[in-house]
């Protein structure tokens, strides 16, 4: 199952660098320098997309458990782009979780799961059903996981669904829970988060991309990742 699940995370990443960022540049170092027929060298995807490649690579570090002050100041801008960055706010969520930053954690797991990305919705299922990290919630846990299991991004990628927090809420699920949960998830649309104020200017200071030097016929390509939203919701 756990295969399954990670390929679900490998093609949804890959899609959205392709359609939020616009370019095929979710690979990591390690590309091949190559020259034209006038012997100037060609762009790499890293080189003509940065924040693509930075995407991939930030949320993989944090998947691999870093949680560093610069990698969380990196999800932090990615998240403050909204839809079409549940992943960055997932990966967010999960870090600020780990440093005990729990009501916060939360949030950002929530918005993503709000907008109907299965990993938060899965995680949020297990938190509220164990209780460690927030009170335990059958209703919550049931509501978050049934949303989970059905989650159409899924279905529409044959990944199949992990099943265990849903075999063990069948034991312990009350009626009164299961009618509770049940309401919940038939009320249940996506809602989409965009952000209404500006990032921290220490934050937004670690927001900018620049690749390196690559030689004599490369410049340098700085990107903003977060602008300061000029109006309410605005990028």
């Amino acid at each position: 199952m756990k295969s399954s699940y990670n390929m679900f995370r490998s093609v949804a990443l890959a899609a959205v660098c392709l359609g939020a960022l616009g370019l095929a540049a979710c690979g990591g170092g390690g590309e091949v320098r190559q020259r034209d027929a006038n012997g100037k060298l060609i762009p790499t995807a890293s080189d003509l997309d940065p924040a693509g490649t930075l995407y991939a690579q930030t949320i993989s570090r944090a998947d691999g458990g870093d949680c560093s002050a610069d990698n969380i100041s990196v999800l932090t801008c990615f998240s403050y782009r909204g839809h079409g960055y549940e992943g960055a706010q997932t990966s967010l969520g999960q870090c600020l979780l780990r440093g005990g930053k729990t009501a916060e954690g939360l949030t950002w797991l929530k918005r993503a799961a709000d907008a109907g990305w299965p990993d938060a919705q899965k995680l949020l299922a297990r938190i509220y059903f164990e209780g460690k990290i927030a009170r335990q919630d059958n209703v919550e846990a049931a509501t978050w996981n049934s949303l989970y299991m059905r989650n159409p991004s899924l279905l529409s990628l044959g990944v199949r669904p992990e099943s265990d927090i849903g075999d063990k809420l069948r034991t312990t699920l009350t009626a009164s829970e299961r009618s509770a949960a049940d309401q919940r998830i038939s009320a249940w649309a996506p809602s989409y988060w965009e952000p209404k104020d500006a990032l921290a200017s220490e934050t937004a200071s670690t927001c900018r991309v620049r690749t390196k030097q690559k030689g004599p016929d490369m410049k340098a390509v700085e990107s903003t990742l977060n602008p300061t939203p000029t109006t309410p919701g605005g990028y």
